[in-house]
């Protein structure tokens, strides 16, 4: 008898598209966040618009920088320039991809951003560019990137 495997998502995202609503809801009055659309970072003054955003990426990715970066402790001051807001949400795609057996396998760069400030983490914009850079440290990066030895 063959047992089907369940992947990482059916025992642990709750599937409700109103909880994630609700639970995300503080990120369209977020000052800190304007301009972010899912492409990335822009000059727009506009408010984070939810609706834009696929918000089952984001739980995922919220869950994964928790659990392989850890959340910022707020000690880390300094803005890690060895990785772009693009090359982190590469690699939560891969972790995504790995841990749900191939269901989420892309993450758009604004997600990345969100789901990286609602960790906890700060972020600077690289100006002329969609991306930023966050206050991670390296020893959290490579927590990640221990997972994914294909990464390096």
């Amino acid at each position: 008898m063959e047992t089907e495997e369940k992947d990482y998502l059916y025992y642990f995202w709750n599937p409700d598209h109103e909880d994630w609503l609700r639970e995300f809801a503080p990120l369209e009055k977020d000052k800190a966040l304007k301009g972010v659309t899912p492409f990335g970072i822009t000059d727009s003054k506009k408010m984070v618009n939810l609706a834009d955003f696929n918000l089952e990426e984001l739980m995922c990715a919220v869950d994964t920088i928790r659990c392989y970066y850890g959340s910022s402790s707020g000690r880390y001051h300094k803005f890690n320039e060895d990785y772009s807001s693009y090359g982190l949400k590469h690699m939560v795609e891969r972790m995504l991809q790995k841990i749900t057996k191939g269901r989420i396998n892309y993450v758009s760069n604004g997600t990345l951003i969100l789901a990286m400030h609602l960790a906890g983490y700060k972020f600077q914009r690289i100006p002329g560019t969609p991306n930023c850079l966050f206050n991670i440290p390296k020893k959290s990066i490579k927590k990640m990137t221990d997972q994914l030895p294909e990464y390096i």
